[in-house]
């Protein structure tokens, strides 16, 4: 055939489509996980083939993990590099499970689930699968059996119909076979059979070729279960007769995806007659059967290519990743679960605005089907009927909804309601932590209020984390602030309902009469992403203006007027038109040069068009005479203008400015610093207008710098583990977050620099601060003395100032320490901040890991806060795996955190228990000093014997010494060895002994023995092999040695397999997959060894390998479990070793004891979990 140069050789259409798919950009890979390849498996090479089929469709797939791959399939193995490609390239890797796999093990965010057997069958544990996993099934029976008969499916052929196919014409079919997998051998009834019958097993598989060549020559074929193997009898003309009772009947084989031709029951009349009938025609069935397959795969690509865009777009900032992080697991859900029916939880009433989007009103509805909390009545509130059965129909118009919805409110008998749009979707936790809320609120709590996400133009999802009810904020910024509201239903009755007049306001409406007449407090805030919605509409809003105006009028502000900002639509400024015109006295103290002095005064005299202000010098005593001569001036020049104030040296600058209010003449004091120059005239009565209002304590502008940016704008409580602003260094003109930085908002502290206060309430919280360890902190002290008595402190941006910003030094750790001492519970919470944000240094208003915020339990199970120097070797065994085990199990809340936490941070996450890895040295020590200061929580210090620093071969004294400093801070020191807590015996009155263990996952392994021609003895990489020197060359001739790991480079020539080193969440995997019929676990007789708590034995043991180790202190279960132990001699090591390749089923027995020994007591479950509970938690 030869190569036209033209013609198009193709419809134009699929030229076009050709030309489209040369530019297009890769698309998003797959993740295959996939056991080794076993051609004796058709599931498992189900997964290899359509990891094969997708490459060989243009895509991009790979098997994960160390899989052993058929050479003759294009399925690589996914690297290093090529995941990083895709992280660098911005793909969305597409998770590939079967339903033997539980959870998300590779926390990829679109996962697709490949149920290849019924869930549970195999492994008897269900996949945990999240809502948004798709699901595709192997047949239709699964897919029914799932409770999802219109599933999608995927019916991946993986039969060679080339190689299974019938003999030739003629052929003489003998010998009846019983086909065995998972049925127990035991529990076979041979008396059913025939006399003559065969055992098939797979235990002692056949090749595919001999499988094939059997059932070719077979007469007839018997099983009690359901396998590919069933199809393949039939396709190569043999019939199948199913013995019943045992999970098959006549229904399950007429529903099987090749029908049931060829298969029969053995209780019904002449079945092998029926089933030979039926036969005939099997591979035309098959391919018939399996057309099917290429349109499922394309929808297969389609979708989950989809839901892959979907994640690029809607996931770029991370957020729903984070979201759906924000998930409790099976125990801790159903611990929720029960708290909240013991206290009759609070039942909820969702009305939906719908609109004639109908996708944007299932969406909604669909996510509350997926809601964890179920108490819910959801109610559509539509012009037509929605065809939705789980919705309750609410006729009414979606835009005039106030009517419609009063009426609901009359008629429901839900405790709380809120109002949504069509298009919000619910997070899947969301509700469940509002309801955990709730059961704390007072009945005074009228109305409580979560956070939610937004999608932005382009697609992506952004969070907007909310501060607890902010009064100014809420009037500023109203469509952001005042939707999506829940109301106690009665509260809202007893008010008439939603207001008519209110329009598009009604629900701000009814917030600000709520707080008109029962106060602030009667509005909760949970700490908790509630839905994702579109964001709220960018414009000016009449009706909103009109209600804030009521609201202020009923306040008592007659003449307020609510103007609407032209740099941010739908936001607004309040001029409050206050009837009384204030007097202010602007209180400078005198520091620095002259001429700076001067500038700050003589801008003052120029700028300031209040007219009802007088200036106040401060003066320390200043050794300046230059200083002092124009001092004296000022005092001449308008003594109703200005005060000098002149002091003795010597005293604190707090002192003398407290002394100086008593002198001070106006009813508003402005503490100015003489480096701040005003840029606005009108800044007086900027100030005035929040500081005039009765609930106001303190008000504070914009400093900027000369470079134009911000300057210690409104302070964040427990940032950076004390006080500080979190815009520092941003632009002037910056937005901030949810635009707070263009908008006058309630602030907890406020910086000093530019601060009015009400005079009387100054003098009335004492002034400022005289503790000098408090210095770095006067503003916000006296912010919080006013906020202690219940003022609000406001931040405008619209008083504008200009600082010569100069370098401070960081405070101390005294400064620190007496700020914690006066202050630390208010700094655990800034009201106006959010839970969910971080509070390290240079991290403001960035999201915590969940890991830190999301604390489903908290209340219901004891928390344990563990802080780890490491996330490898010990900080994994004896720390991180504890805690996971016990807080999937229910028994703690709490996490592991890498590093130390200040003293804000680790009270903000309120531990009972406070477990400390190796505090030895200062960093630690002081973290420890600060927790016998200001924390109840009881405090662990965990020893492994690895002590930095320590002197190599440094003696019992010596590590007792590097140990003791750390030991004098806890309240318990729990420690990893019997060695170690001899060592320590008298150097504390508190030691456990709790020996490390490994996590339940490792009872599941099991390796295989005898699989090559010499035995595969091996061990787990450690600078120990060196033991070895002399052992593996003297063995090289006789067994085939397997390291995974470290190995000397003297012993590698002499190495079959070696083995890099894997993750420490793989490694369990990779050992039992060495297949090892003996294990050496070599040690070294040192005392470091000896302190610590080596898993090795405890590893090898739980894959089933017999092990032969080092007759030294320092291997868990060393001194209890059945192992050959040895001195660490050459002679020792190969006696040993042969001992058990000269009699390999009593080493195969002894692993088999081991392995038994370990599941029974040394996996992190039943009574040793407990364990680790009580030494963290029982005082």
């Amino acid at each position: 055939m030869s190569n036209p140069a033209l013609g198009l050789g193709c419809s134009p259409e699929q030229a076009l489509a050709n030309l489209r798919q040369l530019y297009a950009k890769p698309e998003h890979p797959y993740y295959i996980l996939a056991p080794d390849y076993r051609e004796t498996s058709s599931g498992i090479a189900s997964l290899h083939y359509l990891c094969h089929l997708l490459n060989l469709r243009g895509r991009e797939a790979y098997i994960l993990g160390k899989a052993q791959v058929n050479p003759d399939l294009k399925t690589p193995l996914l690297d290093a590099q090529a995941a990083q490609r895709h992280v660098d390239t911005g793909r969305v890797p597409i998770a590939i499970y079967p339903e033997v796999v539980e959870g998300n093990p590779f926390e990829c965010s679109v996962v697709a689930r490949f149920l290849l057997n019924f869930e549970g069958f195999i492994t008897g544990r269900g996949m945990a699968a999240a809502p948004s996993d798709l699901l595709f099934y192997s047949g239709a029976l699964i897919a029914a059996r799932h409770g999802n008969p219109e599933g999608d499916l995927l019916c991946l052929p993986t039969i060679n119909v080339d190689l299974f196919c019938a003999a030739a014409p003629g052929t003489v079919r003998e010998g009846k076979y019983l086909y065995q997998n998972r049925f127990a051998l035991e529990q076979i009834d041979y008396s059913q059979l025939p006399a003559d019958i065969r055992l098939l097993s797979m235990a002692n598989a056949l090749t595919l070729a001999q499988l094939a060549d059997l059932l070719r020559k077979a007469q007839v074929m018997y099983t009690h279960e359901w396998s590919m193997t069933c199809v393949i009898a039939v396709l190569c003309g043999c019939p199948v007769i199913f013995i019943p009772g045992h999970g098959i009947d006549q229904q399950f084989l007429d529903a099987s995806f090749v029908g049931s031709s060829g298969f029969a029951m053995l209780d019904q009349p002449d079945a092998l007659r029926h089933a030979s009938a039926g036969v005939e025609g099997a591979l035309q069935r098959y391919v018939e059967r399996t057309a099917p397959f290429w349109q499922q795969l394309e929808v297969f690509v389609d979708k989950t290519q989809q839901a892959a865009r979907r994640e690029q777009q809607g996931n770029a900032l991370g957020v729903l990743g984070w979201l759906r992080q924000r998930y409790p697991l099976a125990e801790p859900l159903r611990l929720i679960n029960a708290k909240l029916d013991a206290a009759a939880a609070p039942s909820i009433a969702v009305v939906v605005r719908a609109s004639a989007d109908q996708v944007a009103l299932t969406r909604t509805l669909d996510s509350l089907q997926r809601s964890l909390y179920k108490r819910l009545e959801v109610i559509v509130l539509s012009s037509d009927e929605p065809d939705q059965a789980m919705a309750r129909w609410l006729p009414g118009d979606s835009e005039q909804w106030q009517a419609p919805v009063n009426t609901l409110l009359a008629d429901s008998t839900s405790d709380w309601f809120m109002l949504v749009e069509a298009g919000v979707e619910f997070t899947a936790s969301g509700l469940l932590m509002v309801a955990l809320k709730l059961l704390e609120t007072p009945p005074s709590c009228l109305a409580l209020f979560g956070d939610e996400a937004v999608r932005l133009d382009g697609g992506a999802v952004d969070l907007c984390l909310r501060p607890e009810l902010n009064l100014d904020l809420l009037l500023a910024q109203p469509a952001n602030l005042a939707r999506h509201w829940l109301y106690r239903r009665l509260a809202v009755l007893s008010q008439q309902g939603f207001g008519l007049a209110s329009g598009a306001a009604a629900e701000l409406a009814c917030q600000l009469r709520l707080l008109n007449e029962h106060g602030l407090s009667c509005v909760a805030h949970v700490s908790e992403p509630l839905l994702v919605a579109d964001g709220a509409p960018a414009r000016d809003c009449p009706d909103e203006r009109a209600v804030i105006a009521a609201h202020l009028h009923e306040r008592g502000y007659a003449q307020a007027q609510v103007l609407a900002l032209a740099q941010a639509a739908g936001c607004y400024r309040i001029d409050y038109q206050h009837a009384q015109q204030a007097t202010v006295s602007i209180m400078i103290y005198v520091q620095g040069g002259l001429v700076q002095l001067q500038r700050c005064l003589e801008i003052l005299l120029t700028q300031t068009t209040h007219p009802a202000y007088e200036i106040v010098l401060i003066e320390p005593g200043s050794d300046d005479p230059a200083v002092a001569q124009w001092l004296e001036m000022v005092s001449q020049i308008d003594q109703a203008r200005f005060q000098v104030l002149r002091f003795m040296p010597g005293q604190s600058r707090a002192a003398l400015c407290n002394a100086a209010a008593q002198e001070a003449r106006g009813d508003y004091l402005v503490w100015l610093d003489a480096g701040v120059s005003v840029l606005d005239g009108g800044w007086l009565q900027t100030l005035l207008n929040q500081a005039q209002r009765p609930e106001v304590g303190a008000v504070a502008g914009k400093l900027q710098t000369g470079t134009g940016l911000l300057h210690r704008a409104a302070l964040v409580l427990g940032l950076g583990g004390s006080v500080s602003s979190g815009v520092d260094g941003a632009a002037h003109d910056h937005v901030g977050y949810m635009g707070r930085l263009w908008l006058e908002h309630d602030c907890s502290a406020l910086a000093d620099e530019c601060l009015m206060v009400r005079r009387d309430s100054f003098l009335q919280v004492g002034g400022f601060a005289l503790d000098p360890l408090l210095v770095p902190w006067v503003g916000a002290d006296l912010c919080l003395k006013l906020q202690q008595i219940g003022y609000l402190n406001v931040w405008t941006p619209y008083a504008r100032f200009l600082i010569e910003a100069e370098v401070v030094s960081p405070a101390g750790a005294d400064e620190e320490d007496a700020l914690f001492a006066r202050w630390l519970p208010q700094l655990l919470h800034d009201a106006c901040y959010n839970e969910n944000f971080s509070l390290v240094a240079g991290e403001a208003f960035a999201v915590q890991s969940n890991a830190m915020s999301w604390r489903p339990l908290k209340d219901i199970a004891p928390t344990v806060l563990v802080l780890a120097s490491a996330c490898e070797g010990d900080g994994q065994l004896r720390l991180i795996q504890p805690h996971q085990a016990l807080g999937r199990a229910g028994l703690i809340d709490g996490t592991v955190h890498m590093g130390l936490m200040s003293p804000v941070q680790i009270e903000r996450f309120a531990p009972a228990s406070i477990v400390l890895q190796r505090p030895i040295d200062e960093d630690h020590l002081l973290t420890l000093r600060r927790l016998r200061a200001f924390s109840q929580a009881f405090k662990i210090c965990d020893l492994d014997g690895f002590a930095p620093g320590l002197a190599p071969g440094g003696g019992a004294a010596a590590l007792l010494e590097h140990l003791q400093p750390g030991l004098m801070q806890a309240d318990r020191v729990v420690v990893s060895s019997p060695v170690l807590a001899d060592l320590l015996r008298g150097a504390h009155d508190d030691i456990r002994l709790l020996e490390s263990a490994l996590s339940a996952d490792w009872g599941r392994l099991q390796g295989q023995r005898r699989t090559g021609e010499r035995a595969r003895v091996g061990w787990l990489g450690s600078t120990d092999a060196a033991l070895l020197e002399e052992v593996v060359p003297a063995l090289a001739n006789e067994v085939d040695w397997v390291v995974i790991g470290e190995c000397p480079s003297v012993l590698q020539p002499f190495v079959k397999e070696l083995h890099p080193a894997v993750e420490p969440g793989q490694l369990g995997l990779a050992l039992a997959a060495l297949n090892l019929d003996l294990a050496l676990v070599p040690l070294a007789d040192t005392l470091v060894n000896a302190c610590g708590s080596d898993l090795r034995v405890l590893q090898h043991a739980s894959c089933g390998h017999p092990v032969v180790c080092s007759r030294v202190a320092g291997l868990a279960g060393g001194d209890s479990l059945p192992l050959s132990r040895v001195a660490n001699q050459t002679e020792e090591w190969l006696r040993a070793i042969r001992l058990h390749l000269e009699d390999r089923d009593a080493s195969a027995a002894l692993g088999d004891a081991l392995q038994a020994a370990v599941r029974a007591d040394w996996l992190l479950a039943g009574p040793r979990l407990q364990a680790w509970r009580q030494v963290w938690l029982e005082r």
